[in-house]
């Protein structure tokens, strides 16, 4: 009992008022210190996770900048080529008007080379005619 005694620490007690023992306050301070290890282990890998993701946020940061550097690039080649196409459909616009006028001028020329030969198609066959009749005509 006396060994129990010297163990018993002046001045603690349970809840029921009994004297608390070094061994029982010893095994506490060592759940605690466990479980303080522990807190400080998970507090490791989440530090460690932290600059994993700090980390990986700097990489895709920077492939963003890529990126938006690569769209604006893009952005501008784009525009050039949309004024290039407004241009070449400017230009086909012309030439097709230019074909247009001229397909008109061209149908006013075989109208009027119709009525033409219309005209002269009496000389026409006379002349042939008499080419024919001169091919005939000649001696042999």
């Amino acid at each position: 009992m006396e060994a129990q005694k010297k163990l018993e620490i002046v001045g603690v007690e349970d809840e029921a008022g009994n004297p608390i023992s070094a061994l029982t306050i010893l095994s506490l301070l060592e759940r605690v210190a466990g479980i303080i290890d522990n807190v400080q282990a998970c507090q490791q890998r989440m530090e460690e996770r932290q600059q994993e993701l700090e980390g990986s946020i700097k990489s895709i940061q920077g492939d963003v900048l890529k990126l938006a550097k690569d769209h604006g690039e893009t952005s501008g080649t784009v525009d050039k080529l949309l004024q290039k196409t407004r241009k070449v459909s400017a230009n086909v616009k012309e030439v097709r008007s230019r074909v247009e006028k001229q397909n008109t001028r061209v149908k006013k020329v075989e109208t009027t080379q119709d009525e033409l030969l219309t005209r002269n198609k009496f000389r026409v066959v006379i002349y042939q005619v008499r080419r024919i009749d001169d091919v005939y005509s000649e001696p042999s």
